[in-house]
C-alpha cells in the first residue's frame, strides 16, 4: 500500500463519533414524524368510526320502524371498538327534520359525538380530549 493512502473503511481519529452525533441529531425528528403518522392514523380511524355509526343509525331510522333507543343501541354497538365508551347523551336522534329543497320530505337526523384521547398528550398541539362529532340526515322511506 502506498504512503498516504488509507485502507477502505478506516476512519481518522477525529471522525469516530460522527455517525453517533448524526444519529443523535436526526433520531428525535424521525421519532416525532413516526408518532405523528401514528397519531393521525388513529384520529382518522376514530373519525371514520363516528361517521359510519351516525350513518348507520340514520339509515336504520329512515326505514321508519326503529325506535330512538334501537338507533342509539346500534350506534353504541358500532362505537364499541373505540377505547372510550360513548355516552347516551352523545347520541341524539331528531325526527321529522324537514330536508331543504324540493320536494319537502320528512327526514331523520342522527348526531354522534365522541371524546377522542390522543396517544400522546401534547396540549399545545392538540386538545385532550379531542371532540369529534358527525351528523347524518336521511329522508324517511315511505
Amino acid at each position: 500500500m502506498a504512503v498516504g493512502h488509507r485502507a477502505r473503511g478506516t476512519k481518522r481519529r477525529g471522525e469516530r463519533g460522527q455517525s453517533l452525533v448524526e444519529l443523535a441529531l436526526t433520531l428525535p425528528v424521525l421519532l416525532l414524524l413516526l408518532v405523528g403518522v401514528v397519531e393521525v392514523g388513529n384520529g382518522l380511524n376514530t373519525y371514520m368510526t363516528v361517521v359510519d355509526a351516525a350513518r348507520d343509525g340514520a339509515r336504520l331510522g329512515s326505514k321508519g320502524s326503529a325506535s330512538d333507543s334501537e338507533i342509539q343501541s346500534l350506534v353504541q354497538t358500532e362505537m364499541g371498538r373505540l377505547p372510550n365508551q360513548v355516552q347516551l347523551g352523545d347520541i341524539t336522534v331528531e325526527r321529522n327534520v324537514v330536508s331543504p329543497g324540493p320536494p319537502t320530505r320528512s327526514s331523520i337526523r342522527v348526531t354522534v359525538c365522541y371524546n377522542h384521547s390522543p396517544i400522546l398528550s401534547l396540549p399545545l398541539v392538540m386538545p385532550n380530549p379531542l371532540r369529534m362529532c358527525s351528523s347524518t340526515t336521511m329522508p324517511k322511506v315511505s
